[in-house]
């Protein structure tokens, strides 16, 4: 009978320490840190200049995809696969990439529209400029590319929702303004 009574203590003993174990592995995985990789899914319109002349408004998808180094920005042309971009931003070294091409930060906060983003946009050119590079393009890391400038007289004008052309056609105007060279130096 001592035995019986022996051998139910140890059990209960035991049963009691891996409960303990089990109760602190799940207090340790609730203390572990959350995933650091998110994705968020937003809509674009992108506006195309000619020679300043406004051409086509095209419906994109813009997808963001955050981890610890950098975030990627693939927008989707909706109705032109062909048309797809994807930019990636490396944080650490606060540098952009767009078709294999890395631009880098020459002024902080140099545009600024609250309507448009809640944190000012930041400028950006080439790391090795080239006759028939991209121009300079604002960005900020919550909003995505704001602008981009082909070299070729195109300039591209994302924005969140559909906007008046009026609108549309002054931010493009001030925005080529901000990245003249006496602008963008000084």
């Amino acid at each position: 009978m001592r035995q019986a009574i022996y051998i139910v203590i140890l059990f209960s003993i035991l049963g009691c320490s891996n409960s303990k174990k089990t109760d602190n592995l799940k207090s340790e995985k609730n203390q572990l840190p959350v995933n650091q990789n998110e994705q968020i899914i937003e809509k674009r319109f992108v506006y195309e200049f000619y020679a300043d002349s406004l051409e086509k408004e095209m419906e994109y998808e813009l997808t963001k995809k955050i981890n610890d180094s950098s975030i990627i920005y693939h927008y989707k042309n909706l109705s032109d696969s062909e048309k797809n971009m994807s930019f990636k931003f490396r944080k650490k070294l606060n540098q952009l990439i767009f078709d294999e091409t890395e631009f880098e930060l020459i002024k902080e906060k140099h545009y600024s529209d609250k309507n448009l983003s809640k944190s000012d946009f930041d400028l950006y050119v080439l790391a090795e400029p080239t006759d028939d590079g991209n121009g300079p393009m604002f960005f900020n890391p919550e909003y995505g590319i704001l602008n981009l400038n082909n070299g070729w007289e195109m300039d591209l004008i994302y924005l969140k929702s559909g906007r008046k052309t009026e609108f549309v056609k002054e931010l493009n105007k001030t925005l080529k303004e901000k990245t003249f060279y006496n602008n963008v130096y000084n």
